[in-house]
């Protein structure tokens, strides 16, 4: 894995902490009243701030998709060293 100055570590530490906020907060909040938080109530609770997080969210969502699809071209193998470096006939 290419993990230049740690970068690719703090990506995962902040993937697993946010999906580990998640699954916590939906825990405690069916712990307390007994069914999943539903989407329209959480919207209703953020009232204006819904558009900016909404906003940030799509966001990070978006460069983590780019850096995936980034990182992903970059493990492929070139094609143009595909079939080079002493392939021989079969008699």
């Amino acid at each position: 894995m290419d993990n230049r100055d740690g970068r690719l570590g703090w990506l995962w530490y902040g993937m697993l902490v946010w999906f580990a906020a998640n699954l916590l907060s939906q825990s405690l909040y069916m712990g307390t009243y007994g069914v999943p938080y539903d989407a329209e109530d959480v919207i209703r609770a953020l009232g204006p701030y819904y558009i900016p997080i909404l906003f940030v969210e799509s966001l990070a969502w978006i460069l983590a998709g780019g850096w995936l699809f980034k990182h992903t071209l970059r493990r492929r193998p070139d094609r143009n060293s595909i079939g080079q470096g002493g392939a021989h006939a079969v008699d």
